[in-house]
């Protein structure tokens, strides 16, 4: 790999943390507390939530309890011949509105929760979806060059998902099979204190069960999604590449590669659903099994007329018995599912840990424009403990147009990135009028700057939005001009659309030069006062590079031009020419002082014209 393109350990910070350990595993997730967090902004609703589920829940178990005194004041009597109804009119007419009431409020309550619940879910995603998007945009460049765009969407799309959905199991599920249960034991002991205790002996083997199979879910969940990430980065490469591979036959190797991938996602996949499986099972045999043993122990007893536990006593305890099972399950199901998630969650709260730009200083200063000059002082910068620029002194007056060459890999980019503040040298400082960049403020010294890449981004808009990205607030006359400047009017003219043709998903309608052109543009319409041009001519044919070296020379005295190239046609009408070599500022001229000497420049150019000969 270039060393221009890796990062430094200090930015790597967020993507590569290690496994959790069995101690954190163990824990509440941190992840779910963050969510939790999150979600309390929308507290009234979540105190809905919880009083419908209470409701709800409330309802449920009043019917089952009915049964006590249906069966005890009713059935038994009424089969030994012993019922008055005249006695018991205003009974049966208690019980009708106790359970008329229950079975209005049960579905209503059911809806409000449900409904409340997932718009307090869905505003945590958007939340979740914007603040990833907001760290992604401020992370510092090093972090992006690290990471796979894969791997990032993986994070952003499938982990936010899962993590959500278990803000979703939480208040939807969990929340009231809590309520059911805690309303349940109440009603059970309320109904038998025996029985009750007796089913409590489920508790603590269900508990150990849940954790065991819990931590292997978390542990694969997490190498699953890692999974998933290589799997996005596979087909961001095919889609991307595909030009590439169809000109190379290369559809069954990436299909193959793409097909194993998907292997080890299934493997992966097959790991979590087995433990979440044999947990579930295993609190279901543990459950029934004693849910049988107390009914055998419940009939026993009441057959022997022991503990006054009556048939109405027995019924009601299997009822509410029942009523609970359904809690229970939902539980241990939701618990493996909340695990599943929050390996996910551990994943995005990577992302939204990421550090950022570092923030301007206290005292920074708005940059009012470039009057004198830029300098750089001494500037060392390392990625790692690969140290790239060593010690560069070099000042720029403000009006000059600069070449930077040298060697592949010699710190050229790296150089203009520092220039940009994309990163902060290691060690030294670069001057805009005497004034550390640092000291400046971030936004108004880029108010002030612009950049032509090597590989030109546009947005899938129109031609004319795409330039319009240089200043918003530009006319159509204002980006004509510009893209006139660049020589991209003509081209654009002859289009159906013109200005506003769709330029497709990255620019892809156009051709490498027309993007390029278009990107120039961009640059040209925000009027920098330092222009940075990074191998942005490599992709264009003679012509249109001598129409833009036409325009270089139109800023020639107004702006500060910066020009990063390999091609001599690009670089011999500059002001001055910066060899870089092994970091260093090796040799400084115009383009006969440095060919009168017997140096890299010279050398540089002897390959160039051999090349092109």
């Amino acid at each position: 790999m270039d060393p221009e393109a890796s990062l430094g350990e200090d930015e790597e910070e967020g993507l590569t943390r290690p496994l959790p350990t069995r101690e954190q595993r163990a824990s509440a997730s941190p992840a779910l507390r963050r969510l939790i967090v999150m979600s309390l902004e929308h507290w009234p609703k979540l105190a809905f939530v919880m009083a419908t589920t209470i409701a709800l829940a409330a309802s449920r178990l009043i019917r089952a309890w009915v049964f006590k005194p249906l069966l005890d004041e009713f059935l038994v009597p009424a089969a030994n011949g012993v019922l008055e109804i005249e006695v018991i009119q205003d009974r049966i007419w208690q019980l009708g509105m106790l359970v008329g009431t229950t079975l209005i409020v049960a579905p209503i309550a059911m809806y409000l929760r449900t409904y409340v619940a997932s718009w307090v879910v869905a505003g945590v995603r958007k939340k979740v979806d914007l603040s990833v998007a907001r760290k992604f945009l401020n992370a510092p460049l090093g972090i992006h060059r690290r990471g796979s765009s894969g791997d990032f969407l993986s994070r952003a799309l499938t982990d936010a998902r899962l993590a959500c959905d278990a803000l979703s199991f939480l208040y939807r599920d969990v929340a009231n099979s809590l309520v059911m249960l805690l309303g349940g034991l109440i009603t059970m002991f309320a109904t038998s204190w025996q029985l009750a205790l007796l089913s409590m002996t489920t508790v603590l083997p269900t508990l150990f069960v849940l954790r065991f199979f819990g931590r292997r879910i978390q542990k694969q969940t997490r190498r699953r999604q890692e999974i998933q990430g290589d799997l996005s980065q596979r087909l961001i490469a095919i889609l991307s590449g595909i030009k590439v591979i169809k000109a190379f036959r290369g559809q069954e190797t990436e299909l193959s590669a793409f097909d194993r991938e998907t292997d080890k996602y299934f493997a992966r996949h097959m790991k979590v659903i087995h433990n979440r499986v044999m947990a579930k099972s295993s609190s279901d045999a543990l459950n029934q099994m004693v849910g049988t043993l107390i009914l055998g122990v419940g009939a026993y007893l009441t057959f022997k007329g022991l503990w006054e536990i009556t048939i109405g006593t027995l019924a009601t305890f299997a009822l509410i018995l029942a009523t609970i099972y359904r809690p229970i399950k939902t539980l241990a199901m939701s618990y493996t599912h909340v695990i599943e998630a929050m390996a996910s969650g551990d994943r995005l709260f990577e992302v939204l840990d990421m550090r950022e730009e570092p923030p301007d200083r206290p005292n920074a200063k708005p940059m009012p424009g470039l009057s004198k000059s830029i300098r750089f002082r001494d500037v060392h910068f390392s990625y790692g403990e690969t140290e790239i620029l060593r010690g560069i002194d070099l000042e720029v007056q403000s009006g000059e147009v600069i070449a930077i060459v040298g060697r592949t890999g010699t710190g050229k980019s790296t150089l203009m990135d520092l220039l940009l503040r994309f990163h902060d040298p290691s060690h030294g400082s670069i001057e805009i009028d005497g004034i550390d960049l640092r000291d400046l403020v971030r936004d108004s010294f880029l108010d002030h700057v612009a950049v032509v890449t090597q590989e030109p981004f546009l947005f899938d808009e129109s031609i004319g939005e795409n330039i319009r990205y240089g200043r918003l607030e530009a006319t159509p006359e204002e980006i004509r001009k510009a893209a006139m400047a660049a020589s991209a009017d003509e081209f654009i003219e002859a289009l159906p659309q013109g200005y506003e043709t769709p330029v497709g998903e990255f620019g892809l309608r156009l051709s490498g030069g027309q993007r390029q052109r278009i990107t120039i543009a961009r640059a040209l319409l925000s009027n920098p006062a330092i222009l940075v041009f990074d191998e942005a001519t490599s992709a264009l044919d003679a012509k249109t590079e001598r129409a833009v070296q036409v325009a270089i020379e139109t800023l020639r005295g107004q702006q500060t031009v910066f020009i990063v190239a390999h091609r001599l046609t690009t670089i011999r009408h500059a002001d001055r020419i910066i060899v870089l070599d092994e970091g260093r500022v090796v040799e400084s001229g115009d383009h006969e002082q440095l060919m009168a000497r017997a140096g890299i420049y010279r050398e540089l150019v002897g390959l160039s014209e051999l090349g092109s000969a």
